[in-house]
């Protein structure tokens, strides 16, 4: 059996062990380039401010005053006035506010508008339509309800690309060209993140698993086959080889556990057999929220939007909470206020926050809210990854220690932590990123102590497959 053992691990090494150096080579760049995203603070930036000056009509067929209205959003498209209106964000339609009347697709000049405002080329240059996407390296893991998208090159230095979809006409995606050539030796090998496989949801998922319970298994028997020659050798001894050999030997003593732990927490990272998923947040959302408004209340809400005219606010969205018609004003800027159902501005109150409290954990009352202006051990942002601060925190009494976060300004819930989230943040977070608090995940200290680990695993692999490579060429 142990010779069995010896080989299965030899061999397997020869695939498995280029795939996981391949895995911290590729982490390696992650830790400076990210996978493209255009953010919401981004997008705001570019938009213009809403003029209301011929809003804001709405045919009757498009909202009856009888129908429950859950989710909209109105915003500039091409210098008119648009309304998002649908039971949620992917599956909205799109009316014009100067005419009432339904957008049925953006067209090509359209979507160049909102392009536009992204081009910061100097002197300034048209955005050139390059073609209209269903899916690309960029944009596999976008809403389906956003295809086609117009992708756009803006003409300047960075090579930036822009997607606007043909259906609501809100930017989606920005790349640069430094992101895409990155990405293709960072995220996209990491995560094998690859279109054709990633577009395919059950697939990708059931590789990226099997590759990594592979992976446990090739560094658990090489934890034991390493500490087994070490224990087998004389006093005054470590190592029964010498050369390549006895590299890999001791740098899988060194480092061994970390390569098991690093694809270990990948592998959780997939939530594989439900192990770490949390119970989600959509009933408290629901709860929060309380019965939609009817259409009625959004036309009356409207009007008054338009007699308030509030000048500077790029995207209005409603709020709702009990029930209550609220709105969300932000501007170009990211400054944000919250409105009632007569446009004049409203706070959150004391009232406001004991019903956020009931509705979010029933009956039993909660700790008193918290507003958190830093962050903590189950809310906080990992680099590039921000946060929104500050936040009203929820912790419930009964034991569980689930933790709500909740928008100080609209009382939105931001987030839900409850006990299989905090398994999945020290199992993931934790051990695959080295993310065990905010002192270690500062910089430079965290790039120090990942690109040394990564060395010693990535030597501890590399020198597995050329060993298990040479010995098949060999033999």
């Amino acid at each position: 059996m142990i010779r069995l053992l010896f080989l299965f691990h030899r061999y397997l090494g020869i695939a498995v062990g280029v795939l996981m150096a391949m895995w911290c080579v590729s982490g390696v760049v992650m830790l400076y380039v990210s996978y493209p995203a255009l953010d919401e603070s981004s997008r705001l930036s570019n938009l213009a401010a809403i003029n209301w000056s011929a809003c804001c009509k709405i045919s009757a067929e498009l909202l009856r005053d009888a129908e429950p209205v859950s989710v909209f959003r109105i915003e500039m498209l091409a210098d008119r006035p648009v309304l998002y209106l649908g039971a949620a964000p992917e599956s909205a339609g799109l009316i014009d506010l100067i005419t009432g009347s339904a957008i049925h697709g953006v067209s090509p000049d359209q979507a160049a508008t909102v392009a536009a405002a992204y081009a910061k080329a100097v002197p300034p240059e048209t955005p050139r339509l390059t073609d209209a996407v269903d899916y690309d390296q960029w944009t596999v893991s976008g809403s389906d309800a956003d295809r086609p998208l117009y992708r756009f090159r803006l003409g300047d230095s960075a090579r930036t690309e822009l997607y606007v979809s043909s259906t609501t006409g809100q930017a989606v995606q920005i790349t640069t060209g430094r992101e895409r050539f990155w990405n293709w030796l960072g995220s996209v090998p990491h995560w094998l993140y690859f279109a054709e496989l990633r577009r395919r949801v059950t697939l990708w998922s059931q590789v990226v698993i099997v590759t990594s319970l592979l992976g446990c298994f090739l560094a658990v028997t090489g934890l034991y086959i390493g500490v087994r020659q070490l224990l087998r050798q004389p006093a005054g001894r470590y190592s029964p080889y010498d050369g390549f050999n006895l590299w890999h030997h001791v740098a899988g003593l060194v480092f061994g556990v970390f390569t098991l732990t690093w694809v270990l927490s990948g592998l959780l990272s997939m939530n594989p057999w439900g192990l770490l998923e949390g119970a989600g947040a959509q009933p408290e959302r629901a709860r929060l929220r309380g019965p939609p408004v009817s259409g009625a209340q959004v036309r009356s809400a409207l009007q008054a939007l338009v007699r308030a005219h509030p000048s500077g606010i790029a995207s209005i969205q409603n709020a709702p909470l009990g029930g209550q018609l609220y709105f969300l004003a932000s501007a170009a800027d990211g400054e944000r206020w919250r409105l009632d159902a007569t446009a004049a501005p409203v706070a959150l109150n004391e009232a406001n926050l004991t019903y956020i409290g009931a509705a979010l954990v029933g009956t039993e009352p909660p700790q008193s809210p918290q507003l958190m202006r830093r962050e903590d051990t189950y809310y906080f942002g990992h680099h590039r990854e921000v946060v929104q601060l500050p936040a009203y925190r929820f912790v419930t009494r009964n034991g569980s220690g689930t933790r709500y976060y909740v928008d100080p300004v609209s009382g939105a819930l931001i987030a839900k932590i409850d006990r299989g989230d905090q398994h999945y943040r020290w199992w993931h977070e934790g051990l695959h990123r080295m993310d065990f608090s905010a002192a270690l995940r500062g910089r430079p200290q965290w790039d120090v102590l990942m690109l040394l680990l990564m060395s010693g695993v990535t030597t501890v692999c590399v020198t597995g497959a050329y060993l298990g490579y040479r010995r098949l060429v060999r033999s």
